[in-house]
This record gives structure tokens, C-alpha cells and sequence, in this order.
């Protein structure tokens, strides 16, 4: 009996050993994949810190653009103000002109009417009675 357990002990043994040595060769092979893929982490940052330092130096660059487009737009803006402003005033010009127009037709109508039947408007009168009708 003590023969058969050795070599019960010993099949034991030779499987402990080679499950030992496929541990090692699996642990040996994950220690090359661990640092392949720490090879790759760092090539990632490299390019992703490459890729930020463009981003910035375009964002830098595009700020200055997009700061002469917006000077660019409010200069436009206030251009176009002063042009409406300055209508407005031409506007108005013109309806005082036009205003100054229409009294002098109005007087001229005034004078013509007074002239062509003989009457002012001054000497137009109600009668007492027509007060009532009013009341």
C-alpha cells in the first residue's frame, strides 16, 4: 500500500509541478502583454498631448480670427446706425420741409378762398341758436 500512495503522491506532484510551470509561462506571457499595452498607453498620450497642443495653438489661432470678425461685425453695426440715424434726420428734414410745404398751401388755400367769395375766415359767425343745439 505505502507504494501505491507513493505513487499516488508522486502523480500528484509531477501535476503541481506542471501546473506550477504553465502558471509561470501564462504569468511570463501576461508580464509581455502588461507591457505592450503600457507601450500602447504611453504612445496614446504622446499623440493625445500632440492632438491638445494642436487644438490649443488652433483655439489660439481662431480666437484672434474670431476676435477681428467680432470688431469687424460691431464696426458694421455702429456704420450702419450712424447710417439710420442719419436717414432719420433726413427723414425728418424732409417732413418739416413738407410740413413747412403744406402750411404754405394751406394759406395760400386760406387767402384764395377768402378772395374768391369774398369772405375771411375771421368773419364767420354762429347764430345765438345754433348754441343749442349743441347743449
Amino acid at each position: 500500500m505505502s507504494n501505491d500512495l507513493l505513487k499516488q503522491l508522486e502523480g500528484k506532484i509531477n501535476a503541481a509541478i506542471e501546473t506550477i510551470e504553465l502558471s509561470r509561462m501564462e504569468i511570463t506571457e501576461l508580464k509581455e502583454q502588461n507591457d505592450e499595452l503600457e507601450n500602447r498607453y504611453v504612445d496614446w498620450e504622446d499623440r493625445l498631448s500632440a492632438l491638445i497642443e494642436k487644438f490649443e495653438q488652433l483655439e489660439d489661432g481662431e480666437s484672434v480670427e474670431i476676435e477681428a470678425e467680432v470688431e469687424a461685425s460691431i464696426q458694421k453695426v455702429e456704420e450702419e446706425e450712424i447710417e439710420d440715424v442719419a436717414a432719420e434726420e433726413e427723414e425728418a428734414d424732409d417732413d418739416d420741409a413738407a410740413d413747412e410745404d403744406v402750411e404754405e398751401i394751406s394759406a395760400d388755400v386760406d387767402e384764395t378762398e377768402g378772395s374768391v367769395f369774398g369772405t375771411s375766415p375771421e368773419s364767420f359767425t354762429e347764430a345765438p341758436e345754433s348754441t343749442q343745439h349743441y347743449a
